[in-house]
């Protein structure tokens, strides 16, 4: 009975987080440059619940009609009637009958979600379990059967399918956490400000500012020039370019679409723009800027966008999505609530009633 009470508290507690988010987003509605934050949830792991203590129906255990297999984009889609595919969680091992996976990096079978450009990424994904524990395949040719077997260059390495005891009659799991925030980079709206220091980035790809703690990165191009006549983001950091700091002595400062600054014609520098493809790894700091996370560095390739002077880039937050999202939430929070309530009531009567017979 009370397991419902444990899944409506963690979907509780994950949509308070996620309020959270979404509250810190709308308040950045006019932040310049600011990239608008996602909640990924998980389920807990799917258990096995068994009966106990009474007769083994060999009749009620569902018949195993192979496994169905369907390839997407690199990554593979099972689903299963009889026997479960299983995955080794953070908080144990978890039994479904549908599956997505890919090959990971080492050469195992591994979950994976896709990021913001549609690749796999299975760095943090969970790795599934054959028969004989994590499934190695290397960099063979895979193929998975319909009986569920997983074969490299024809040959058997394990299986899929797990078929469980007869007093097993399904799976049951505790609701839902949260599993990470991730930061979704999608590109925002320009907008004209005619400033000749406003710069904004079409395309992928961040500026580099220098601070006291090192380089950090950021889409914020609305610089300034200081009493130096050195180029600096609103908090005064430098704004790097390819030789250093970029300083600017003249009055008619231009920028070319590859970032080569101009000023009265004269040639001052190029801004060090840079396109980082590990993104996932970027952490915000505070200030509108991105710092790589502890021990990482950034995986960088050269900037194809192009710079627009005059523009700045607005935060790519939508309020309307994001307070549809908010009134769900809430409505969906207070459903919770009640039902926390309801069994709250329940086990009272329990306590206080029916022990008094």
């Amino acid at each position: 009975m009370l397991r419902g009470l444990y899944t409506a508290t963690s979907a509780m507690q994950t949509n308070g987080k996620r309020m959270d988010v979404i509250t810190n987003n709308i308040a950045n509605i006019n932040t310049t440059g600011y990239k608008k934050d996602l909640v990924l949830s998980e389920a807990f792991p799917e258990v096995l619940i068994k009966k106990i203590n009474s007769p083994l129906d060999f009749s009620a255990q569902e018949a195993f009609e192979g496994v169905e297999v369907q390839q997407d984009n690199g990554g593979y889609y099972v689903s299963a009637k009889g026997g479960y595919f299983r995955t080794q969680t953070m908080n144990g091992v978890s039994h479904q009958k549908e599956l997505k996976f890919a090959v990971n990096k080492d050469g195992y079978l591994s979950t994976y979600y896709r990021d913001q450009n549609g690749n796999i990424d299975t760095d943090e994904g969970y790795m599934v379990l054959g028969n004989k524990g994590p499934i190695y395949v290397g960099n063979g040719a895979l193929e998975i059967n319909p009986q569920g077997q997983v074969m490299v260059g024809g040959n058997v390495v394990d299986r899929l399918i797990t078929f469980t005891a007869p007093n097993v009659i399904g799976t049951l799991n505790a609701g839902v956490r949260m599993d990470k925030i991730q930061v979704n980079y999608e590109q925002g709206h320009p907008y004209q400000t005619d400033n000749q220091l406003d710069f904004t980035l079409k395309g992928p790809g961040f500026f580099q500012v220098q601070t006291p703690d090192g380089i950090a990165y950021t889409r914020d191009g609305s610089f300034k020039l200081n009493n130096n006549n050195e180029l600096v983001t609103s908090e005064g950091y430098a704004v790097l370019g390819k030789e250093g700091p970029v300083f600017i002595e003249g009055t008619k400062i231009s920028v070319s679409e590859s970032g080569v600054i101009l000023a009265d014609e004269v040639y001052m520098d190029q801004l060090d723009i840079v396109d980082i493809t590990n993104i996932k790894d970027l952490r915000k700091q505070g200030d509108n800027l991105y710092r790589m996370a502890e021990q990482t560095t950034p995986q960088i390739q050269p900037f194809t966008g192009q710079v627009l002077q005059g523009f700045l880039e607005q935060s790519n937050v939508n309020p309307i999505k994001e307070m549809v999202q908010m009134i769900t939430l809430f409505r969906n929070y207070e459903s919770n609530q009640r039902m926390i309530k309801a069994y709250d009531d329940t086990i009272g009567k329990a306590v206080n009633e029916v022990g008094k017979v």
